[in-house]
């Protein structure tokens, strides 16, 4: 199962930077010759740390996953290395969520023209917030205005989406492996019922919160899909597209909001500096707290742990 890649708008710098280090890979003789010996796991490639986690939650003992984001940083901006480049280099399938997220990464592999490869965009068949016919209940991308062409990526954080995710990974290894598909299939459904029982406890420890303090600020723009299935608000987005850096007004703007909405809490991301987020909430007199989105590190090292980190989060700010 090999799907292209859409249309896209021209090449930018960063996708540039990262084709360029295929060339660089190539000179210095990084990728592997070829008749090179194929290991007898599958091969992976991913983007982020989040995915590779599900991946190889599904994959089992019968897959390597490689992230080529590393822990803590943000896949809009990474730029892969020769070295990640001679990673992805071995991939027999490759997991990408789309929607822009990840197309730094998935550019230098499409690059690297691998005949064999099994592409799975994790978001294919999800309607979007923010296109022109999606229903956007936790505010539109007009009113964030995130930078992501075709609607807001972060789909994984409505734990009902990443189920979607969860069985688009099941089909994609099944199909470029066909001999371990039940095996994929038994893994997806152990996974799939976990994800499950981490969305009723969600459920069941959001109810603490009053409906009136439901409503969220934040750094990035990451969390409409996590507030639509919740019942929050968006109220307020300090970094409105990756690389632009909020107005003098609208930091005014966003205590303004903070402070008309009563909101206690206001959250950050561990990957980005937010010191203007705290400087808005200090101005409004409220706390800082973090949520998760897109990067895992040593305290939150799989979906499932980053989901149960911002529930609780959420529930000690905002109750």
């Amino acid at each position: 199962m090999h799907v292209p890649l859409s249309a896209r708008r021209p090449l930018g710098i960063t996708a540039l930077t990262a084709i360029a280090a295929v060339f660089v890979a190539l000179a210095l003789g990084l990728l592997p010759r070829a008749g090179a010996q194929p290991t007898s796991r599958l091969q992976v490639v991913t983007s982020t740390g989040v995915f590779a986690d599900m991946i190889q939650r599904v994959g089992g003992d019968r897959v390597d996953t490689f992230s080529i984001v590393p822990a803590g940083a943000d896949p809009h901006t990474f730029q892969p290395t020769p070295r990640d480049i001679q990673r992805a280099s071995t991939a027999n399938v490759a997991v990408w969520n789309g929607l822009e997220l990840d197309e730094v990464a998935e550019r230098a592999v499409s690059a690297l023209d691998l005949p064999a490869l099994t592409t799975v965009t994790l978001s294919d068949g999800i309607e979007p917030l923010g296109t022109a016919d999606g229903d956007d209940e936790a505010g539109t991308e007009a009113e964030h205005g995130h930078g992501h062409v075709g609607g807001n990526p972060h789909m994984w954080l409505d734990p009902t989406l990443a189920m979607r995710y969860v069985q688009q990974i099941r089909d994609g290894l099944s199909t470029a492996d066909p001999a371990n598909a039940a095996a994929y299939e038994q893994n997806a459904t152990r996974y799939l019922a976990e994800i499950a029982e981490l969305d009723a406890y969600a459920l069941r420890a959001i109810e603490v919160i009053p409906i009136e303090r439901r409503k969220l600020v934040t750094f990035h723009d990451a969390f409409p899909y996590l507030a639509r299935h919740l019942g929050f608000e968006m109220v307020g987005v300090v970094l409105k597209s990756p690389g632009r850096e909020p107005s003098a007004q609208e930091v005014v703007e966003l205590v303004n909001e903070i402070q008309a909405h009563a909101i206690p809490t206001v959250y950050t991301e561990p990957q980005f500096n937010a010191r203007i987020l705290e400087l808005a909430a200090r101005d409004a007199g409220v706390q800082v707290r973090s949520l998760y989105s897109d990067a895992l590190d040593d305290q939150v090292t799989s979906y499932l742990d980053l989901m149960r980190y911002n529930v609780d989060s959420l529930v000690e700010g905002l109750r």
